[in-house]
């Protein structure tokens, strides 16, 4: 059903005098879920105000001034706006619990928001400011905050502090929340010096039972560290923070874990061409309950970027580390409307039951009847995570202008990247660095080699490229480790002739390898050779039609054997009046040649959906701006494979700007 938010909102300022400033909002909202019905429409409309004022108590120029403050919200129960009030923790600050929102997050009653206070300030920037909070909503909660915050700067000092009670009582709980967060720096000519201080104390019971709640906790963190240049340029920083945990054990707050932190911040290296930082941070958390083994984790980056030559050579590492957790994720394939997924099912060994190894990436829309949904997950495991990024480029193009060897070089450009991504389980304490090193414990790998080298590199003039891909991938899914491996040549040349006249070629040669641990029929390695030449005429820069076909042959080296001699002769076109029409579409002819059991999900692989035989597709997409504000899309596909009916599937979309 079609939906309505609308939104009025009016503000103003008022300054009486020099001394006092006034500033007003007010807004109000109508939200309807539903417009064609009237049901429930009494609650669709509601108002909201703000109000806030500053009145200066003393001032003196030499020293400083004292100001009162007051600010006071007042929201309807029914409010509705686009973006939240508040900041995103405010829901924590306030200890207000789920028991106080309806279905759609929306806290019950009219809420009064109201913050008052003092604040002075002296003109080197040193201040205090106290505050008064009050937060109620209408009855089902009431919470009185007070809050402490100031600075001191001297030439060399410096003191940050904010320390706040809280006391709450709601119609099922009453708590005491206290925060205190401080820190100071000590500047010497070239260096500094700091410590900081965090702490929290959150006791919050229900009244049902008198007894505390999950979210009772405590901690205090303590930190020291020193660190020598300018912390906006060129710096090394070194510190140490100490952690205190406790929570809820047996109705009690308990001491669970203590941790020891050891951080490195740094930038070694910032000009025009060079940059190089490191971070790293290496924490060693001890457990004071339960038979849980102490664990050590280790976090960082290194980023080193160079250029050498004016930007003809390019460098680029990028080497991180990562201790954590990793969910061992469990999934499940949901029945959509037809053609609105993206996996189809085969039921390949005929029993009638869906099962996870019988779905596939769909390869055409009426096809997609399934999406893949993550389940919530309660098992997670330790990792550990090494990440290496090289990449360089070579860019010779800025010698075009040059003689002899420097010119012929200027033709060529080429981008090398090496990614290798390696995911290990964590037993307590020890974890590996290396992220060249192989373990029996790899749970998770992401490895890619690829290189590309143009000669005339976007100038559609004897343009060639020759790219060579290697990547290998393990993921941990509930239904056991699965590797895929790929590795491809591909060869590309384009050339215009007389601006009219557009002449393609493509070669691929490639072996795609997947191994699944427990699903043996869908293990298989692929061997390819494709060639694919294309000749198109231009009209214009956005008319043209082309001519393409496509030789291909496919053979599965392991299990059935199955092979694939593939002919596709294709015809595409695409006509363009700017933005008021686009026009594009395409006719193909397939022959499939296959040996094998066509109905497997190797015989699915090969053949990307189609059948044995002749194969015919078609595709019309028209794209129509028919107004400023109004465009229509029409989309039609189809196909028919030897022996069975067409299939056709339409589209149209009708797309109104406001």
């Amino acid at each position: 059903a079609p939906t309505l938010l609308q939104l009025a909102i009016v503000n103003g300022s008022y300054n009486p005098s020099e001394k006092t400033t006034i500033n007003f909002e007010a807004a109000g909202s109508r939200n309807d879920q539903n417009l064609f019905s009237d049901l429930d429409d009494d609650d669709n409309t509601a108002f909201a105000s703000h109000f806030d004022g500053v009145q200066q108590l003393w001032k003196k120029d030499s020293v400083g001034r004292l100001d009162a403050f007051a600010k006071w919200d007042f929201v309807q129960e029914d409010f509705i706006n686009l973006e939240g009030l508040y900041n995103v923790e405010f829901n924590r600050d306030w200890n207000l619990s789920n028991s106080l929102a309806d279905a759609n997050g929306a806290l019950l009653g009219d809420q009064s928001f109201l913050n008052s206070g003092l604040n002075y300030l002296r003109k080197n920037g040193s201040g205090v400011t106290y505050t008064y909070e009050n937060l109620d909503f209408d009855g089902f909660y009431s919470g009185n905050r007070h809050s402490l915050s100031g600075q001191l700067n001297t030439k060399a000092f410096k003191i940050q502090a904010n320390a706040s009670t809280l006391s709450t009582n709601d119609t099922d709980f009453t708590s005491e929340f206290s925060k205190v967060y401080s820190s100071a720096t000590y500047g010497f000519k070239k260096a500094w010096l700091g410590g900081k201080f965090y702490a929290e104390d959150n006791l919050r019971r229900a009244k049902a039972n008198d007894s505390l709640t999950p979210d009772s906790q405590r901690f205090q963190q303590y930190e020291t560290a020193v660190g020598v240049g300018d912390s906006t340029n060129i710096f090394v920083e070194v510190g140490y923070r100490y952690r205190l945990n406790d929570s809820l054990r047996q109705n009690e707050r308990t001491r669970v874990n203590q941790s020891n932190t050891y951080f490195l911040k740094s930038q070694l290296l910032k000009n025009d061409n060079t940059n190089l930082s490191l971070f790293v941070n290496y924490r060693r958390l001890n457990f004071e309950i339960g038979n849980q083994d102490d664990e050590t984790s280790l976090n960082s980056r290194l980023l080193y970027d160079q250029s050498f030559f004016k930007n003809g050579i390019r460098w680029n590492t990028v080497y991180e580390t990562n201790s954590g957790t990793q969910p061992q994720q469990e999934f499940t394939f949901v029945a959509v409307d037809e053609g609105q997924g993206t996996h189809t099912f085969n039921d390949f060994n005929g029993d009638g039951i869906q099962q996870l190894e019988e779905f596939d990436l769909a390869q055409f829309q009426d096809q997609a009847d399934f999406i893949r949904v993550l389940l919530p997950n309660q098992i997670f495991v330790q990792t550990h995570q090494n990440r290496l990024s090289q990449q360089l480029i070579l860019n010779p193009q800025q010698w075009s202008g040059q003689k002899k060897f420097k010119k012929f070089l200027s033709h060529f450009y080429n981008q090398s990247s090496y990614i290798i991504d390696r995911r290990e389980l964590r037993d307590g304490s020890d974890f590996n660095i290396n992220p060249f090193s192989e373990s029996d414990n790899e749970i998770g790998l992401n490895l890619s080699v690829r290189n590309t080298l143009f000669f005339n590199r976007g100038k559609q003039k004897y343009t060639t490229s020759y790219t060579y891909i290697s990547t290998q991938t393990k993921t941990l899914l509930s239904t056991g480790l699965q590797e895929n491996d790929l590795f491809n040549h591909q060869l590309g040349f384009i050339h215009k002739i007389k601006k009219t006249w557009l002449f393609n070629l493509t070669g691929d040669i490639s072996t795609t390898q997947s191994n699944s641990e427990n699903f043996p029929t869908r293990n298989f390695e692929i061997d390819q050779l494709q060639l694919k030449p294309q000749i198109s005429y231009l009209f214009n820069d956005r008319s043209r039609v082309s001519l393409i076909y496509t030789v291909q042959q496919r053979e599965n080296q392991i299990g059935a054997l199955e092979t694939l001699d593939q002919q596709d002769l294709g015809i595409t076109f695409a006509i363009s009046t700017g933005e008021k029409l686009s026009l594009n579409g395409g006719f193909n002819y397939v022959n499939n040649q296959f040996e094998g059991d066509a109905f497997t999900p190797v015989g699915f692989q090969l053949l990307e959906g189609l059948q044995p035989g002749t194969n015919f597709t078609w595709n019309l997409v028209l794209q129509r701006r028919l107004t400023k504000y109004l465009d229509l899309n029409i989309s039609y596909f189809g196909r028919q494979s030897e022996g069975t009916s067409a299939i056709n599937t339409g589209n149209v979309q009708l797309r109104a700007f406001f």
